[in-house]
Parts: structure tokens; sequence; C-alpha cells
């Protein structure tokens, strides 16, 4: 199989990465001709492990039967959308992004094989060609549209760590709320994800953070256990999450893909989750 991954970003490379590892040609679509240059030139160090993987800048090179994975942020897609839909109408698309303000987007696109993806790893770009892999996990797909025969083959690479749903809203939603849980408070607060175990204030406020959830989404308790949230913050106690990452590097954090995304989708007023939007987009740069 081929791919594009689009995103020089932590998940974009760790992306790049992982294909390469199951013995699959891979293309990195950087932003820049800069990026490409440098990623051709030096590599990918993942991990003490220095890969060799292509770096293009131009869509028109990419061949038909190549699936495109678009690991950048819901801001980057805004610009992309229009450039993929004319260079690369024929391509299967696989779009990873957090939140699901995306979708919006996906209906306006001529593709007729589109899929969704969750990506369960933690990666950390820690230089313009260098990415640890701070969370083993796996990389989650559904349909969105099309066939999902196209697909499937994708969750059966060897060495690839993946699955296939077959709900997509509910795919993309447990990932929703738990970066509703865990992203804005890291990121308010400034802490690890640990953190929020072992400080008690922090505790507090992700249990009535889960509280109000779970009144608007009762299905909270079947797609994300309160356990399921702990396990994670302590399994990737270390990790700073990427929301916090985001505002340390004083850049712009997803905050509407995820956080006013659920605020629009509730029916009941979500006061404690809105407090930490507001707080957020006001220290925002």
């Amino acid at each position: 199989m081929k791919f594009a991954v689009v995103g020089a970003g932590a998940i974009g490379m760790l992306m790049a990465c992982l294909l390469k590892d199951a013995g699959e040609e891979v293309l990195l679509m950087p932003k820049t001709e800069k990026q490409a240059k440098e990623i051709e030139t030096v590599g990918i160090l993942k991990d003490h492990k220095l890969y060799r993987i292509p770096a293009i800048t131009e869509f028109q090179l990419i061949s038909p039967d190549t699936y495109i994975l678009l690991a950048v942020k819901y801001d980057a897609l805004l610009e992309l959308v229009p450039v993929i839909s004319r260079e690369c109408p024929d391509n299967p698309l696989i779009f990873l992004q957090n939140g699901m303000l995306h979708l919006e987007l996906i209906e306006e696109m001529p593709h007729q094989q589109i899929a969704l993806g969750s990506v369960e790893h933690g990666a950390l770009k820690v230089g313009p060609t260098e990415i640890k892999h701070t969370g083993l996990g796996t990389v989650k797909f559904a349909l969105a549209r099309g066939a999902a025969t196209t697909f499937k083959p994708l969750a059966g690479i060897q060495g690839f760590q993946s699955g296939w749903v077959e709900n997509a809203d509910q795919l993309l939603f447990r990932k929703v709320l738990l970066n509703c849980l865990i992203n804005p408070l890291t990121a308010l607060m400034e802490i690890k994800n640990g953190e929020l175990l072992t400080n008690y204030h922090a505790y507090e406020l992700l249990k009535n953070l889960y509280t109000e959830l779970y009144l608007a989404f009762p299905e909270i308790e079947k797609l994300l256990p309160f356990e399921e949230v702990t396990a994670l913050c302590a399994s990737t106690s270390t990790n700073t999450s990427s929301m916090l990452a985001d505002k340390l590097d004083k850049r712009k954090m997803e905050l509407d893909t995820i956080l006013l995304y659920t605020m629009r989708r509730s029916k009941l007023e979500l006061p404690l989750l809105k407090t930490l939007y507001n707080l957020l987009k006001a220290t925002e740069v």
C-alpha cells in the first residue's frame, strides 16, 4: 500500500515512521519546501532511530492510488481542503484530526472514499525532524463515505497497531470527550497528565467535569467510563497534553473543534466546560 502523510508535526512524523516500520511505501508532506529539504537531508529521528522518508510539497506528484493521511490541525485543513479537492480528487482520504468540526469540511469535498481515524499514540516533537514516541497505542479507523472495503485493509497491516470501528461518530466523540476532560485542565493549570490524579484540586475538577459531561451525554458511561480516564492519566502521567504543548509553544490551541463543538452538541448548558473554554481563549496568543 502507498501512503502520503500530510503534516510534519508529531503525529504526522510518527505515522510516517510507523508505516515505514510496517514495510509500507510512505511519503511525508511538510508545509514548506524548507521543511521537506531538511527531512530529505537529515531524515527523521524517532527515539534514536533514523528514518529516511521522501518528503515533497506538491500534491500533483501523488499517484491516485495513494492513501492520503491528513495529520494536520483543523485550522490547517481549511487551507488544504481546496488544494486536495483540486489536485487529488480521486485519492482515498483519511482524516486524523482531534475534535469533530472537520466533518463539516468533508461534506464539501468531491472524494468518494473518505475514512476517519483516531490516533491513540502519544508523540512529542522535540525538534524540526525529531520526535519521541511517548505512548504506545493504536490507530482506529471508521468509514465516513464510500466503501469500507477500501479502508479495512488498514486495520490488517502487519506491524501497524490498528483497528476498525463500525460507528464513526462514536469513535470520534469518545476522543472528543476524552480531550474535553484532559486537555483544558492540563493546559489551564499547566500540569502533566498524571497530576490530574495526584493534585487534589485538579482531581476534583476532573470529577466535576466528568459529571457535567455525563448529565449532557449519558452515553459517556459506556463510551468512556471514568475509570478509563483515570487509567489513561496514570499511564501517560509524565506526558504533556497536546493542548498544553500548543499553549507552551505559543501556538493556537484546538479549543473550537473540541470544546466549542461539545458545547454546541449538548442540549444542556455546560458551565464548567464553558468557563474553561473562555479562560483558555482569553490567554490564547
